[in-house]
C-alpha cells in the first residue's frame, strides 16, 4: 500500500513539475522539418510495440510458461 502512494505522490509530482513548465514557456517560432512528424511517429509505435511485448512477456510468466526455452532459441 505505501508503494502505491509513493507511486501515486511521484507521479503527481511530475505532473505537477511539467504542468508549471508550460505555463512558465514562451513561443519558439521555431522551423519544424516534416521529417520530426515522422520521427515523433516512430517513437511512439516503437513505443506502444515495447509496451505491448513486456505486458505479452508478464502475461506468460504469469501463466506457467518459462521466460526463455530451448524450443524459442534458433537452432544452425
Amino acid at each position: 500500500m505505501v508503494k502505491l502512494y509513493r507511486t501515486t505522490l511521484a507521479a503527481l509530482l511530475v505532473l505537477q513539475f511539467l504542468f508549471v513548465l508550460s505555463a512558465l514557456s514562451e513561443p519558439a517560432y521555431a522551423y519544424v522539418d516534416p521529417g520530426s512528424g515522422l520521427f515523433a511517429l516512430q517513437v511512439m509505435s516503437t513505443t506502444v510495440a515495447g509496451v505491448i511485448f513486456v505486458i505479452r512477456r508478464r502475461l506468460r510468466m504469469l501463466f506457467g510458461k518459462s521466460e526463455a526455452k530451448d524450443d524459442d532459441v534458433p537452432t544452425k
